[in-house]
């Protein structure tokens, strides 16, 4: 509790906050290490030393520097070297969105065909016999 002096020269108690609740990121309890801490931090600058470029742009043809390290199987609590993948900031929030089942947009290139391979214009069609 914070006292506070009012207008008139009394006092009146404000609770204070509470520093102990985590938010935001932090707040998965399957988070095992605080990403401002100094742990995340070397481990995340260890994956970036080692692989400077973004994962998934590469995989598309792209050089893009790496500026975030995300776990690759959507579980911060797992922070093995084979479930971190370095990637550049859009890709990283592209994939952090679809991981929460926001719906995602990737655009489409010259030809007007959709970038996203998840897109239904670029899935096989099932069930598509071949005849009219």
């Amino acid at each position: 509790m914070v006292g506070v002096r009012r207008n008139d020269g009394g006092y009146f108690i404000k609770p204070a906050r509470s520093k102990g609740n985590a938010s935001g990121r932090d707040a998965d309890p399957r988070r095992t290490l605080k990403l401002n801490g100094s742990a995340w931090q070397k481990l995340r600058a260890h994956v970036l030393d080692g692989e400077p470029l973004c994962r998934q742009c590469t995989s598309e043809g792209h050089t893009t520097v790496a500026t975030d390290v995300d776990h690759a199987d959507g579980n911060p609590g797992n922070n093995s070297m084979t479930n971190l993948q370095p990637l550049c900031h859009q890709c990283h929030s592209r994939k952090t969105a679809k991981d929460h089942r926001k719906r995602v947009a990737c655009g489409c290139d010259v030809s007007g065909t959709p970038a996203d391979p998840s897109h239904p214009w670029n899935r096989a069609a099932v069930g598509d016999s071949g005849t009219a």
